[in-house]
């Protein structure tokens, strides 16, 4: 009996995670599948990755693991890449929307 049921909670596991992926690419209803709207949630990973990298930056400098010029350098570089795909978002926004 108990083997049954290991196979059967088996089964349900396999299944749930074969078939969940396929849910979690759908959009919710009403959103626009436009090169707009796709090109401005690119950017938003984009902009959303540089201050990701911003906020690892200051970790490591934090643990020493940067020098203060090193930092420098960095979150200045970054923070001119997150400042041009910000200024990217909103222009594309203003066309848009």
């Amino acid at each position: 009996m108990s083997e049954y049921i290991i196979s059967l909670l088996l089964v349900v596991l396999v299944s749930v995670f074969t078939v969940y992926p396929l849910f979690l690419g759908r959009r919710k209803p009403g959103v626009a599948d436009s090169p707009e709207v796709n090109r401005l949630e690119q950017l938003y990973e984009k902009r959303d990755l540089y201050y990701s990298s911003i906020k690892d930056i200051e970790l490591d400098r934090d643990m020493g693991k940067l020098s203060e010029q090193d930092y420098a350098e960095l979150t200045s570089r970054y923070k001119e890449k997150a400042a041009a795909v910000t200024k990217q978002i909103s222009e594309l926004q203003s066309r848009v929307f």
